[in-house]
């Protein structure tokens, strides 16, 4: 998909503060407000912006516990895939999810609270999934680098 160096911009701006004003948001882009709006619009429509959303900090909110889990399914079915999938879609301790090539089926991060939480979690939801072989998790110790943003 080819993008218009204007709507480029525009996605940039709205990555790095998506709270921002249209007119605010015209006058970083150098658009007027009306042509600003209808190309944000435009881009919603296409399917380019999906969300806005607030990033909350984690940490002051008491999930300081990031963990990621390596997933060894007995088969890759398509039934084995979609029962993992969908658990993990609808777990809103699961922050991601990524189903991968080489040695592990998935990957999962977690946001957690402590360990109590990942033991329950580990204990009495994933291990509880059909067909996963094996398990083994990682305690992130330090966040070094987060991103949501695209690498225009």
């Amino acid at each position: 998909m080819i993008l218009k160096t204007k709507d480029i911009e525009i996605l940039k701006a709205l990555q790095k503060n998506a709270d921002i004003s249209n007119s605010a948001l015209s006058k970083i882009v150098k658009l007027s407000p009306p042509a600003c709006l209808a190309r944000v619009r435009n881009l919603k429509e296409r399917g380019l912006i999906r969300s806005i959303i607030a990033l909350l900090n984690a940490d002051q909110l008491g999930f300081s516990l990031t963990v990621l889990v390596y997933i060894k399914l007995d088969n890759q079915t398509r039934d084995t895939l979609s029962y993992l999938e969908g658990a993990v879609k609808i777990n809103p301790k699961v922050q991601e999810c990524f189903r991968m090539t080489g040695e592990h089926d998935y990957i999962l991060r977690l946001l957690l609270k402590n360990t109590q939480e990942l033991e329950f979690f580990l204990t009495n939801e994933l291990s509880r999934i059909p067909n996963v072989a094996s398990i083994r998790t990682e305690v992130a110790m330090q966040c070094v680098k987060q991103s949501n943003s695209i690498p225009f």
